[in-house]
């Protein structure tokens, strides 16, 4: 029970900061508040997004319903890592509310049972004794969103963050992590998808951290340049994890 509780724990820690669904909506008018809200850590105007969408126009298409809980993934994993569980609580309900419509509307969507599994993970962080009962559960649905579409971007990120963040004993290998993680970079550039968006920057930082783990730094330091060359003012990496990373390598 301990080893499910530390290795699903951790995987919801990494979503909570920001190992997000990577959906692209390039028709949205709320993209680049969203993509702004998160180089600049302004959650605030996220969140304004996301009740624009709920008061003023509500979802009716299947890629307008998976933006409105693409916004709500984003959302609770940033109240969990401020520990506002009980905010959090109210987004992972409706989140799983409209998971489950989309379910009867595309049962077979790889990236629905991504947020699936990932919505049951925000469960298992605040409410621990849960754990044992909910990680089958959150795992069976990623494992089965990967299944579905080894090519899924998010099925890619979470299997990565498995990787990453399991211990050795129970699967965990940051060498493994950084293959899906690069694949999922890698499946936003072929799509041309990489403007404006927070997913992949995201992406990129993960594999220049594991680069710096598994002690290649000038593969690191290659990622972290090629991040700040695609956004400059990405706050994460420009005023915390590279200025850490040259001290360190100087």
């Amino acid at each position: 029970m301990n080893s499910s509780k530390y290795i699903f724990n951790r995987l919801i820690i990494t979503i909570s900061l920001f190992i997000l669904s990577p959906e692209i909506f390039p028709e949205s008018p709320y993209k680049k508040t969203i993509y702004n809200a998160f180089i600049n850590r302004e959650m605030y105007k996220w969140k304004d997004v996301i009740v624009t969408i709920e008061t003023k126009n509500p979802p009716k298409t299947l890629d307008q319903k998976l933006e409105l809980i693409n916004y709500y993934y984003g959302y609770i994993g940033y109240l969990i890592k401020k520990k506002q569980y009980e905010t959090a609580e109210i987004y992972i309900i409706k989140g799983e509310k409209l998971i489950d419509k989309l379910f009867i509307i595309s049962p077979n969507n790889a990236t629905i049972y991504s947020y699936k599994g990932s919505f049951i993970g925000y469960r298992i962080t605040i409410s621990k004794f849960k754990a044992f009962l909910l990680a089958a559960e959150s795992s069976a649905n990623l494992n089965k969103a990967y299944e579905l579409d080894p090519s899924n971007v998010q099925a890619n990120i979470d299997k990565g963050n498995i990787m990453f963040y399991a211990p050795p004993l129970f699967g965990g290998d940051k060498k493994e992590a950084l293959k899906y993680y690069l694949k999922g970079a890698k499946l936003i550039e072929t799509n041309r998808e990489t403007d404006q968006n927070w997913a992949y920057l995201n992406i990129l930082t993960m594999i220049a951290k594991i680069y710096e783990i598994i002690d290649q730094p000038l593969q690191a330091n290659q990622t972290y340049e090629k991040i700040l060359r695609k956004e400059p003012d990405f706050y994460w990496v420009k005023m915390d994890l590279y200025p850490k990373f040259r001290e360190k390598h100087k």
